[in-house]
């Protein structure tokens, strides 16, 4: 069965929970249920408040134990004076490692406008690189190229754009973006920079010409505060360089194997995480000059405009200015260190609070977490997918979206479902809410708000 979102809200937290005990009632009953869809779309659409709970379900029964346990406690329960004043939200698209044989699959099956997305892709890629990127991911992991750099980079880049138009049709849409490395060619288009054909360009491109400095260096992920990374390089006497600083407690080096290789065991004996990174070239390091005036060529045709909204760069960690993302900005994304620790502390402090990272699978949410902690700032940060789970992993963080005050397009969600009268059902729980009835101490206890 696949899943869907279950989704309720009261204007108070006494009254959201005599509406959860009520669909309980109604759900053990067992009588005269509705499908699941039909069920949540009712339970949706019925209600209405600051006060709200949203979960992904797959059955009646995964249902009833989720309604059982929001009943018996509010742990990870979103604050009402959250969802009422909306914080601001960031979409968050991931460079390189977020990858995995199957990505997208499921919702290619499933989510048609994450299948057309994808396809619109596909066939500007198949211009440009003259592959399908859409192949490439049915694919087995023996028969698909994800392992090479010009492959791998154009494909995920459309993954993030087909993962945002179906955020959009469910009603979501960010109030800023950021891009790690590679993933700032997805921000751009979202923002409104970049045209989709420019974009996949850029993607194609780009990736094409990192292919000529395969082999002449390397990345290393650490556990170095962006201090201690440079100064481990300026120890190396250039043959380390820092390529990104992620997080307070995360950066990336770039150098030669060597360099690297006796980097990962000086770390490993002062019990500090290093690792080097592989099926990746040394990006963000002097080992790409030699592919700048190519670049540009490469790019020449470029015609950004401004963006509609801000995409913090992580090249300059600010707003990128005007029509600034031409083919000199690109370079610059290309060479120039990672400053993604510092584009979230500026968001952060802009106000943002909601950060959604666009990916196959979660790998920034752990550095947002760590650059919030570090500010004392709170935050909620949420996957758009995750191994083996793509379509629940979106709706479970769909769900935390709308308990913080976001407005989830119903009807998109649930196109086969007309908006009919009031089913009897709707009606007595909307009355239960209206005069919640007293509730066993049993079946849980009063929401804190």
């Amino acid at each position: 069965m696949n899943p869907r979102l279950f989704a309720v809200a009261a204007s108070t937290g006494d009254l959201l929970q005599a509406l959860l005990y009520a669909h309980i009632d109604r759900i053990r009953g067992g009588r005269a249920l509705p499908s699941l869809a039909r069920y949540c779309h009712e339970a949706a659409t019925g209600t209405t408040g600051a006060h709200r709970i949203a979960f992904a379900v797959d059955s009646y029964d995964d249902l009833r134990t989720q309604l059982e346990e929001a009943r018996a406690g509010d742990v990870g329960r979103i604050p009402a004076e959250v969802t009422a004043r909306r914080p601001g939200l960031v979409f968050v698209f991931a460079g390189q490692g977020a990858q995995w044989y199957g990505m997208g699959r499921e919702l290619l099956a499933q989510q048609p406008v994450f299948h057309d997305a994808m396809h619109q892709c596909d066939r500007l890629v198949r211009e440009f690189a003259g592959f399908s990127v859409v192949e490439q991911v049915q694919l087995s992991a023996e028969e698909a190229r994800l392992d090479e750099l010009d492959v791998l980079q154009p494909t995920m880049v459309s993954l993030q754009i087909a993962l945002t138009a179906l955020w959009r049709s469910w009603g979501i849409t960010p109030d800023a973006v950021v891009g790690h490395s590679m993933g700032e060619i997805a921000a751009a288009h979202t923002a409104g920079g970049l045209t989709l054909r420019e974009a996949m360009m850029v993607a194609c491109r780009r990736s094409a010409l990192l292919r000529r400095i395969s082999g002449k260096g390397a990345l290393a992920t650490t556990e170095l505060s962006p201090a201690e990374a440079h100064a481990v390089a300026e120890a190396s006497g250039g043959a380390i360089s820092v390529a990104g600083e992620n997080s307070p407690r995360s950066t990336v080096l770039a150098g030669d194997s060597r360099s690297l290789a006796a980097l990962v065991g000086e770390l490993e004996e002062r019990d500090v995480y290093c690792r080097v990174i592989k099926g990746t070239v040394a990006s963000h390091s002097h080992y790409v000059e030699e592919l700048r005036d190519d670049l540009h060529a490469a790019l020449r045709t470029l015609e950004p405009t401004p963006t509609h909204l801000p995409m913090y760069s992580t090249v300059t960690a600010e707003p990128v200015p005007g029509a600034g993302l031409g083919s000199a900005y690109w370079m610059r994304n290309l060479r120039e260190p990672v400053r993604f620790g510092a584009a979230v502390e500026h968001l952060a402090a802009a106000g943002h609070e909601v950060f959604v990272e666009i990916s196959a699978h979660p790998v920034l949410l752990s550095p947002v977490r760590q650059t919030l902690e570090q500010g004392e700032r709170q935050g909620w940060l949420l996957p758009s997918g995750t191994r083996r789970t793509e379509v629940r992993s979106m709706l479970a963080s769909l769900g935390t979206l709308y308990a913080c005050g976001r407005e989830p397009d119903w009807a998109a969600l649930l196109p086969q479902e007309r908006a009919d009268p009031l089913t009897p059902f709707q009606a007595a729980v909307l009355e239960a809410v209206r005069r919640p009835r007293p509730v066993p101490a049993t079946a849980g206890r009063t929401a804190r708000h």
